[in-house]
C-alpha cells in the first residue's frame, strides 16, 4: 500500500526549518559577518578619505610629508579584515546550507522507504541531487547573501544619508530602481525553474527505466529508438535551461549595472564639484566592498526560484517524513504502555487471522514451533501479495487501512503493532525477489541484528557454505558487495541472505523462492539446516519438494 504525497495548498507548502537547532548560532553568525563587513568598509573609506586628505595634490613639486603610518595600518587591517570575513562566511555558508540537506536528505530517503510519493529510480535521484542542490544552493549562496549583504548595504547607505545626502541618493536610485523589477522578474524566473525542474525530472526517470529494462531493449531491437526517446526528452530539458538562463542572466546582469551605475553617479557628482577627490575615492572603495555582495544577490532570486520550484514537490514529502517519524514515537509509546514483561502464553509461532487479499478471503494460519508452511496458490503473484500483506501492510501508521486488519501474531506479540527492533528479532526472511543493500558482508549478514558479534556472523556464514568465499577476500568479513551482491554468484548471494534470516534464531523464518537461486549443494545446506532449525518457516517454492519431503510440510491454501 502507498502513500502519495499530494501537493498540498499553496499555503501549506512550508519547508522544515532553518532556524533550528545548531543552525541558529550559523545564522546568527552569518549576520555579524554582514555588520562587521559592513564596518570595515567604512573603516577603509575614512583611511582613504584620511590618506588622501593628507597629500598635497598641486603641481609643481610640493614638500612631501610624513607618511601618516597610522592610517595606513588601518586600512591594510580593514583590506586583510573584509577578506578574512568573507573566507568565514563562504565556510559558515556551506556549513549551514549541507547541514540543512543532511536533515532534509534523510526525510525525503525515509519517505522513499515508505512508499511516499513516486518512488521511481530517477525520480528519486533526481529529488536527492538536482532538488536537494536547489534547496542547498538557497541556504548557502540565497539566503547567506541576503543575511550578509542587506546588512552591508544597509549601513553603507545610512552612513552617506549622513555625510553626504547627495551621493547617498546618487547612489541609492539605482539600487531602488532594481529592487523595483525584480518582483517581475522573480515570477518569471520561477515558472521557468519549474517547467527545467519538470522537464529534469521526467528526463531522469525514462533514464532509470530504460537502464533497468536494457536487455529487454536489445532483444527488442530497439535501442537506437529508445535512445531517440532519451534524445526528445534531453533536448527539452536543454531549451528549458536556455530559456531560464535567459532571465537568470538578464537579472543578475541588471545587479551589476545596478552598481556600475552608483560608480557612474559618483563620478557625475565629482565632475559637479559637489565631493572632493578624496571623497571620490573614499566613496569608490564603498562601492567596491559593496560591489561583490551585489553580485551575489544577483543569484539570489535564480536560487530562490529554484527552490521554489522544488518546494513544490520536496515540502510534502518531507512533512509526510515528519508526521511519519511523530507516528512511530507514538505507536512504540504506545506498545510501552501497553506491554508487559513478556507476551501472553501460547502454544502458536505464527497466527495469521481475518487475512483478505485482493478482494479474496485467505484461511486463518494457526501454526506451531518447528511446522514448515508451504504458501500453496498457482498464482506467484498471490504469494508475493500475501507476504507483503502480513509483513509489510500496517507498519506505516500514515497509511489508510481496511477497516478489519489482519491479525498477526508471532510468538504472542502483535507483529504489526510491535517496534521495529522486536519485529527484526521475531522475522527473519530470505527472498530471491529483494535485492541486497550496498556494504560490507558483516553488514549484510547481521543486518536484522546489528549488534551481532563478528565471530558469530563468520560462524553463521560458515554454516552456509561461504567460508572459502571470505578465506578468498583479503578483507574477508569487511569485503563490500554492491549492486545486489556484485562480485558474488547468485548462488553464494543466496547463502548469505539465508544467512541473515537464521541469524538469532528467529522463531518464524520466511523463504521466498529462495531454492531457485542455489545449486545443488546449496539445496542440501539449505535442507540440512531446516531441518535442525526449531522455529517455524514460512516457504514459496516452485517445487517445494527441493526443500522439505511432502510429509514434512504443511499447505496453507491462498486462492480462498
Amino acid at each position: 500500500m502507498t502513500v502519495t504525497a499530494q501537493a498540498a495548498p499553496q499555503q501549506r507548502l512550508r519547508m522544515p526549518k532553518v532556524w533550528r537547532g545548531r543552525r541558529r548560532f550559523l545564522l546568527i553568525a552569518l549576520l555579524v559577518l554582514g555588520v562587521v563587513q559592513a564596518v570595515l568598509a567604512l573603516t577603509m573609506a575614512l583611511m582613504v578619505d584620511g590618506l588622501l586628505s593628507a597629500v598635497p595634490l598641486t603641481s609643481g613639486t610640493p614638500s612631501v610629508p610624513d607618511p601618516p603610518w597610522a592610517l595606513m595600518v588601518g586600512l591594510a587591517a580593514a583590506v586583510l579584515g573584509i577578506g578574512f570575513a568573507r573566507w568565514v562566511e563562504r565556510v559558515v555558508a556551506e556549513d549551514l546550507g549541507q547541514d540543512y540537506v543532511y536533515e532534509q536528505r534523510r526525510r525525503l530517503i525515509t519517505a522513499a522507504l515508505h512508499d511516499i510519493g513516486n518512488r521511481s529510480l530517477g525520480v528519486v535521484v533526481t529529488r536527492a541531487s538536482n532538488d536537494l542542490t536547489a534547496v542547498r544552493n538557497w541556504i548557502a549562496q540565497g539566503l547567506v547573501p541576503m543575511l550578509t549583504a542587506l546588512p552591508l548595504v544597509a549601513v553603507v547607505l545610512g552612513t552617506l544619508v549622513f555625510i553626504n545626502l547627495p551621493v547617498a541618493i546618487a547612489v541609492a536610485v539605482p539600487l531602488a530602481l532594481t529592487a523595483v523589477l525584480m518582483p517581475f522578474l522573480a515570477q518569471i524566473a520561477r515558472q521557468r525553474a519549474r517547467r527545467l525542474r519538470r522537464f529534469r525530472g521526467r528526463m531522469s526517470a525514462r533514464i532509470a527505466d530504460s537502464v533497468q529494462a536494457g536487455e529487454s531493449i536489445r532483444v527488442a531491437g530497439a535501442v537506437r529508438r529508445e535512445l531517440n526517446a532519451v534524445d526528445r526528452d534531453s533536448s527539452k530539458v536543454v531549451n528549458a535551461a536556455v530559456e531560464r538562463a535567459r532571465i537568470t542572466g538578464l537579472i543578475r546582469a541588471l545587479t551589476v549595472t545596478a552598481a556600475s551605475l552608483c560608480t557612474a553617479a559618483v563620478v557625475y557628482l565629482a565632475v559637479l564639484g559637489i565631493i572632493d577627490v578624496a571623497g571620490v575615492a573614499s566613496i569608490m572603495t564603498l562601492l567596491g566592498v559593496m560591489a561583490t555582495p551585489m553580485g551575489d544577490l544577483g543569484r539570489v532570486v535564480e536560487y530562490r526560484q529554484n527552490y521554489r520550484a522544488a518546494l513544490r514537490i520536496l515540502a510534502p514529502i518531507f512533512n509526510s517524513a515528519t508526521q511519519l517519524k511523530r507516528a512511530v514515537r507514538s505507536k512504540e509509546r504506545a506498545w510501552q504502555d501497553a506491554q508487559t514483561d513478556s507476551p501472553e502464553p501460547s502454544d502458536m509461532a505464527l497466527v495469521v487471522e481475518e487475512l483478505n487479499v485482493d478482494h479474496v478471503a485467505v484461511p486463518a494460519l494457526h501454526a506451531k514451533p518447528g511446522e514448515r508452511i508451504l504458501l500453496d496458490s498457482t498464482d506467484p503473484n498471490r504469494v508475493y501479495a500475501v507476504l507483503k500483506t502480513v509483513l509489510l501492510d500496517g507498519l506505516n501508521p500514515l497509511e489508510t487501512h481496511p477497516e478489519h486488519e489482519p491479525a498477526v501474531l508471532v510468538s504472542g506479540y502483535e507483529y504489526n503493532a510491535a517496534p521495529a527492533a522486536l519485529r527484526r528479532e521475531l522475522v527473519g526472511m530470505a527472498s530471491d525477489r529483494l535485492p541486497l543493500e550496498r556494504g560490507s558482508v558483516q553488514r549484510l549478514a547481521s543486518y536484522r541484528l546489528p549488534k551481532t558479534s563478528t565471530d558469530e556472523v563468520r560462524w553463521m556464514l560458515h554454516r552456509v557454505g561461504l567460508t572459502a568465499q571470505l578465506v578468498a577476500h583479503p578483507k574477508g568479513v569487511k569485503a563490500l558487495l554492491k549492486n545486489d551482491g556484485e562480485p558474488w554468484s547468485r548462488s553464494d548471494v543466496a547463502r548469505l541472505k539465508i544467512a541473515r534470516a537464521l541469524l538469532g534464531s528467529p522463531p518464524l523464518v520466511v523463504l521466498e523462492n529462495i531454492d531457485t537461486a542455489l545449486d545443488e549443494q546449496g539445496l542440501v545446506m539449505l535442507r540440512k539446516l531446516l531441518d535442525e532449525y526449531p522455529g517455524t518457516v514460512l516457504f514459496s517454492s516452485s517445487v517445494p519438494q527441493r526443500v522439505f519431503a511432502e510429509a514434512d510440510m504443511r499447505r496453507w491454501p491462498l486462492d480462498g
